[in-house]
């Protein structure tokens, strides 16, 4: 009997050590977690700008701000996880400044925006065809790219894939499969087999939101933005969405294509590393895409920085 109850013993303790690790990953996924309401605003960059009406299909309002351009094209520059219309601003303003008309804007459930689960990129599709609907509604037909970063990234692929009113696309620090993402931390953090977990925690983030995550795969789609452009930018040093998703990203994506991987960079660290030279890229790259010349660009002491 004695053995019975400590061959019971223990396998009570495995069942609560799988459920805490569920619960945990599930928690780390999509969970709320704290964001500090002070935002950085475009005045702090002295940016013309207005806020813009943003509302989603399936209802959810959005906070963002409309930066005015000179030249007729426009750039949506998308933030990361739980990211706001102001963690952007510096690579926005930088794009203002070039000319581009300018879209940033924050995820569903961040601070500005409605209350709304977080899904890793399923719903925050709506959120980016929302901004483009209000884009368009304000600015009239004009070339359009996309600037994402990390699951901004993600999701703008996903959304161009199916969208030609956009014409262009960069992504920085973009994972390829939200499944694989979270499977690769899970066995980094738990050292277990990524199954284990991720099977309940995709049943429970479905029960609880109504999403689905294997409806949501950019590297299933990044193929269809061709021919239209695509920049894909990773920092070789990324811990937080490993390298290997950029050239996966690149390996199924059709031409014209680009890859620009820097060694020693973090997860979105690129405009950080070298300010004059990633905007020198991406404005370089934009107008070339949405206007077929190349601009000529201000002295490094005119950057912008965050």
């Amino acid at each position: 009997m004695k053995r019975v109850g400590t061959v019971a013993g223990s396998a009570s303790m495995l069942a609560l050590a799988w459920a805490t690790a569920c619960a945990f990953v599930y928690r780390r996924a999509f969970g709320h977690s704290y964001i500090d309401p002070r935002m950085t605003t475009p005045d702090d960059f002295g940016a013309p700008h207005e806020t813009l009406d943003i509302r989603t299909a399936d209802g959810v309002r959005l906070f963002g701000w409309y930066l005015p351009g000179t030249i007729d094209a426009a750039i949506v520059v998308s933030g990361g996880y739980r990211g706001r219309a102001g963690d952007v601003l510096g690579i926005s303003a930088a794009l203002q400044r070039s000319g581009f008309h300018v879209v940033v804007y924050g995820w569903r459930g961040t601070p500005g925006s409605d209350d709304a689960a977080h899904t890793l990129g399923v719903y925050e599709r709506n959120d980016l065809r929302a901004v483009l609907d209000a884009l368009v509604a304000r600015l009239g037909t004009v070339p359009i790219g996309l600037l994402g970063y990390s699951l901004g990234g993600a999701v703008s692929i996903s959304v161009a894939a199916d969208d030609q009113r956009i014409g262009a696309v960069i992504t920085d620090s973009a994972f390829a499969d939200p499944t694989e993402l979270i499977g690769e931390r899970v066995h980094s953090a738990l050292r277990i087999p990524a199954a284990l977990v991720l099977t309940p925690v995709a049943a429970m983030f479905a029960q609880r939101t109504g999403a689905k995550l294997s409806d949501f795969r950019p590297v299933w789609v990044v193929g269809q933005i061709s021919p239209r452009p695509l920049m894909i930018i990773h920092g070789e040093t990324d811990a937080t969405v490993p390298v290997r998703h950029a050239q996966l990203l690149y390996d199924a994506a059709g031409e014209p294509k680009q890859l620009w991987l820097l060694p020693g960079v973090a997860h979105v660290g690129a405009y950080f590393a070298d300010r004059q030279e990633y905007v020198r890229r991406v404005t370089t790259f934009f107008m070339a895409a949405l206007l077929g010349r190349v601009p000529r660009l201000e002295p490094a002491e005119g950057t912008i920085s965050a």
